[in-house]
């Protein structure tokens, strides 16, 4: 079994309203876990306006060879990156298994 597993930070400059961060990122992580099959959600800075900190998780089959699980990882920070509602300041995921 491999596990995906990621942190994202996005930097939503200028927002005013812990309201509509946290709609924005409800959405995004639907998303994700829509399109994915993974786990996703808030994982820090949760009061702070402008800074969103994303954690996400994925399960893949021990049946896929490493570029495989790698790339979906990839996918995933690719997705976020292009469908984010503010700007991604940092990227950090690793990959466990065999």
């Amino acid at each position: 079994m491999w596990i995906g597993v990621g942190r994202i930070v996005l930097d939503f400059y200028n927002n005013d309203k812990l309201s509509i961060k946290k709609k924005k990122l409800e959405e995004l992580c639907k998303d994700l876990r829509k399109k994915f099959n993974l786990s996703a959600m808030e994982i820090a800075d949760e009061d702070q306006l402008e800074r969103c900190v994303i954690g996400f998780a994925a399960v893949m089959p021990e049946s896929w060879k490493r570029a495989a699980a790698q790339n979906l990882i990839q996918k995933i920070c690719k997705t976020i990156d292009e469908t984010a509602f503010a700007r991604v300041v940092s990227e950090d995921w690793d990959l466990l298994g065999h």
